[in-house]
């Protein structure tokens, strides 16, 4: 869990933010369509302004969802720590939603795991080599290193709820347009462009057993009041 008190003040964080607190209802407008089942509420559970935007990871996430991962518990699949969602909710149909922004292209090209000790080494590597190969993805790459890591845990995670735990999980990737401080893209083909190049390199099926749970969002900055 990430705690921070102030607002952040650029980027894709900026935005979330803004998008979860002040245009939730714009959020809802581009989620539903997406989902299996139409719900009639979205409640946001980070980051919240009135908890000091506080982002959520390892079993502190999974708490926050009020969720129980009785077939395959979150510590038998990864250790301590885990990704940090930029944002979580749930609906009124129990679906849940798990939510990373982007909006610029670096913002992809994360570092590698950071895990030194050789059981969360070995922890990592099996789940994610588990993910790929349910994904029908080219096990040849290692999803461990720059610059897949990031999007490669995150499948991770919601191969863990949706496929292992039986749970109605989703993937909400919101790629912001027109993020001029931050030099984003601009377009929506733009950023469709690197996400399948992206993608490619990651050997990654473009449509797989989880397609259907991993939603794509573009949300235009000027929307949130810019």
């Amino acid at each position: 869990m990430t705690c921070s008190t102030l607002p952040a003040k650029k980027g894709s964080k900026k935005w979330i933010q803004q998008a979860v607190n002040d245009y939730p209802s714009v959020l809802y407008d581009l989620v539903v369509p997406r989902l299996h089942l139409k719900p009639l509420q979205i409640k946001w559970l980070s980051p919240l302004r009135n908890c000091g935007y506080i982002e959520y990871s390892g079993q502190k996430f999974i708490n926050r969802l009020g969720l129980k991962l009785k077939s395959h518990p979150l510590k038998s699949f990864w250790p301590s720590g885990g990704p940090h969602w930029d944002a979580l909710a749930k609906t009124d149909r129990s679906q849940v939603l798990l939510v990373e922004a982007k909006a610029h292209i670096d913002e992809m090209k994360r570092p590698g795991s950071s895990a030194k000790d050789c059981g969360s080494i070995k922890t990592i590597a099996l789940s994610l080599k588990k993910t790929q190969k349910f994904l029908d993805a080219d096990q040849t790459v290692d999803w461990s290193k720059y610059p897949h890591y990031q999007h490669a845990n995150r499948l991770a995670h919601l191969y863990l709820l949706a496929e292992l735990n039986g749970i109605d999980a989703y993937l909400v990737m919101i790629y912001f347009l027109n993020d001029e401080e931050m030099k984003g893209p601009n377009s929506v083909k733009a950023w469709k462009e690197f996400i399948q190049k992206y993608h490619a390199a990651m050997g990654l099926p473009k449509d797989n057993r989880l397609s259907d749970r991993i939603i794509d969002l573009y949300l235009d900055v000027h929307e949130l009041g810019v």
